[in-house]
């Protein structure tokens, strides 16, 4: 018995050191992996930051693009109204009589004109 009582002793001192050694090799593994987490977010934050500017410059160029948009937009619907202005005096003679009348000031006798300002 005293022969198992010194193996069970050494035993125990031996897995005490191999415990020791596993505890002392799972903290180095766990900073190994949190300067991991660290270096990784340290480089999304440089990524971010790198591409913080670029992100900036579309977003005006986009601005910019819809004011041109609106612009042009605006330019098409005032030359198709002048195009179908055009159309209606070409082909529609009362519509030329109207035009023709108010912007000469022409009147049929007997009529009474009413004019009102636009501001």
């Amino acid at each position: 018995m005293a022969r198992n009582k010194r193996n069970t002793t050494r035993r125990q001192h031996r897995e005490g050191g191999y415990n020791k050694m596993r505890a002392r090799t799972e903290r180095m593994n766990a900073g190994v992996r949190l300067a991991l987490c660290g270096l990784l977010l340290t480089a999304s934050c440089a990524f971010l930051v790198a591409g913080l500017p670029h992100h900036r410059k579309l977003e005006k160029l986009r601005a910019d693009l819809a004011e041109v948009q609106a612009s042009e937009q605006a330019v098409i619907d005032q030359k198709d109204a002048k195009e179908r202005e055009l159309r209606a005096i070409e082909k529609d003679p009362a519509y030329l009589e109207l035009i023709a009348r108010d912007r000469l000031n022409y009147y049929k006798p007997g009529e009474t004109i009413f004019r009102i300002e636009r501001e």
